[in-house]
């Protein structure tokens, strides 16, 4: 597990990206199937060529990932590629209302990415809460060369899965009737789309003596998970895509749109065999809010073999903080232009619904993709009010160091997501300001794209607005989203109409959804927004 010299690694990655450089195009025909991952309910999911889970997709670093996507559902769709930057090709984000129209039923959108990161990433629709349907596939890039040496990487997917389809959740959470928005439902854990009963169809096998990559994905539409192996150390290695110094932890927590790799080094005999757990902690609502659904399967030396420590677990769980984490890459954390205060809040608004915002704006997608609107709104792209006040737009200066201060006064977790940008992770800390609380980065802070920042406590992260283009920053559990705690990061506005042409099939799935191709959020000249809904608010004493 020796890490390599990194000068070393630079001439070899440069080399091998070059000569090994390729196209990678896959045909993709989004289609609805059945399946039943854990043996316990059938129901319809969203799979790929007629088939359920969707294929993983792997690439090196340097190659051309080409997805001809056509859609074959009875509503449109998306693919984002989350974690990727896509600099240069915002259009190809798939952040359905916000980068692109979506894909047309009966129609495609052919994504075109550069694969300048390497790591681990995944592939999910980002049209409404439609990936909980199934979606969803890990996306791993390799670099020529690896940091650190193994023998073997093992995907090990997680999520938190449901019985029910995703617009069901939907209406449920969104009800204006507490006792169904309340009503308890829960989620079943799957480990690579498939759990139940059966330990075989989850079961991770090792063969003694060698040292294993775990890529581990959280993909839930809710939860977060806690991963441990029973007697066996685990040393984090990569974060969303960053290579880390070595960090040994006995477990980790990874929320909704986090990954990690960890090497395991496996035992020296196969004389027994070991649990993992993948516990999920979910506080998606009331009915299992905090709730502690535990999952166990089996790391398998032998079959057969006895199983150690099968009804107490030795895992010790550890509070995973990635703040203390080391980047291999070690870069300054960014000075401050630009302060962002966010808050945030679980109340009932006066639509009676329950809703969640940042500074008691709940988000709610315009008709016109907010990239359509900067690319058409001549000088006006830099005005906010053009994108509509519910998409809560923000305008950044390009090169603008920014902070964001999150500031988690919900009784709930929450996991963020920055699109287009890794934000170096600065500090954490309680709202009560307890120093025992609190936790400062190094010189050389560690940099994600998605944070967790737990109940009643705060985050400050930094980026610089490096990226132009379109960019949304929101809650990841994907029903959160959905009542609407996000908001809309307007990079750039005139670096964007200089340096974006859309693709023809962009304006035609537009004229095929039946949604403008140019104008502000309502579709309509300029400021010209003098009815536009700006509600709904927070009702006093919720």
């Amino acid at each position: 597990m020796r890490a390599l010299q990194p000068v070393i690694i630079g001439l070899l990655v440069l080399f091998s990206i070059c000569a090994r450089a390729k196209h990678v195009e896959l045909n993709w025909n989004i289609t609805y199937t059945y399946a039943n991952p854990d043996g316990m309910n059938e129901r319809r999911v969203i799979g790929v060529n007629g088939k359920w889970p969707p294929p993983i997709i792997e690439v090196d670093q340097g190659d051309q990932l080409i997805i001809n996507a056509f859609n074959s559902l009875d509503e449109g769709t998306s693919l984002h590629a989350h974690g990727f930057f896509q600099r240069g090709t915002n259009y190809y984000d798939g952040a359905a209302s916000v980068t692109e129209c979506g894909i047309a039923p009966n129609s495609s959108y052919t994504y075109e990415m550069e694969v300048t990161q390497s790591g681990t990433f995944w592939l999910h629709s980002h049209y409404m809460a439609q990936y909980v349907d199934g979606l969803r596939t890990p996306l791993i890039s390799h670099p020529a060369q690896e940091y650190y040496q193994y023998d073997e990487e093992i995907i090990v997917m997680l999520e938190a899965w449901y019985h029910r389809e995703s617009k069901e959740i939907h209406d449920q959470l969104l009800s204006t009737s507490e006792e169904i928005r309340t009503a308890p439902f829960r989620p079943y854990m799957l480990v690579n789309s498939k759990g139940g009963e059966n330990l075989n169809l989850t079961t991770i096998r090792f063969e003694p003596g060698k040292t294993y990559r775990l890529r581990l994905l959280n993909v839930s539409g809710t939860g977060m998970v806690r991963f441990g192996i029973e007697n066996h150390k685990m040393d984090v290695i990569e974060v969303d895509g960053v290579d880390t110094e070595i960090k040994s932890v006995n477990s980790m927590q990874l929320s909704v749109g986090q990954r990690a790799s960890v090497l395991v080094t496996a035992k020296d005999t196969a004389e027994f065999n070991y649990a993992y757990h993948a516990d999920i902690f979910t506080d998606i609502q009331s009915g299992v809010a905090r709730a502690d659904l535990p999952f166990s399967s089996i790391i398998e030396y032998a079959q057969g073999a006895p199983l150690v420590n099968s009804t107490n677990s030795t895992v010790d769980w550890d509070f995973f903080q990635d703040v203390d984490l080391i980047p291999m890459e070690k870069l300054p954390l960014p000075a401050v232009h630009k302060w962002i205060p966010l808050e945030v809040h679980t109340s009932i608004f006066d639509d009676r619904r329950e809703h969640l915002a940042f500074n008691n704006r709940t988000y709610e997608m315009p008709i016109v993709p907010s990239l359509t609107t900067a690319l058409t709104t001549g000088y006006q792209a830099y005005f906010s009010d053009v994108y509509g006040f519910k998409s809560h737009p923000i305008i950044l200066d390009p090169m603008e160091d920014v902070e964001v201060a999150i500031f988690n006064k919900d009784v709930n977790s929450h996991p963020f997501h920055l699109h287009g940008h890794n934000f170096f992770i600065k500090e954490r800390g309680s709202l009560d300001h307890n120093p025992a609380n609190l936790t400062q980065a190094g010189k050389f802070p560690i940099r994600r794209d998605s944070i967790t920042v737990p109940p009643l406590s705060y985050a400050i992260v930094r980026f610089t607005a490096d990226n132009p283009g379109i960019w949304l920053f929101h809650c990841h559990m994907q029903f959160h989203k959905e009542q609407g705690l996000a908001l809309t990061f307007i990079e750039a506005p005139f670096k964007i109409i200089n340096s974006t042409r859309l693709p023809d099939q962009y304006k035609r799935n537009c004229d095929l959804m039946g949604i403008p191709n140019e104008g502000n959020a309502m579709g309509r000249k300029g400021l010209d927004l003098p009815d536009e809904p700006r509600g709904p608010f927070p009702l006093e004493g919720f």
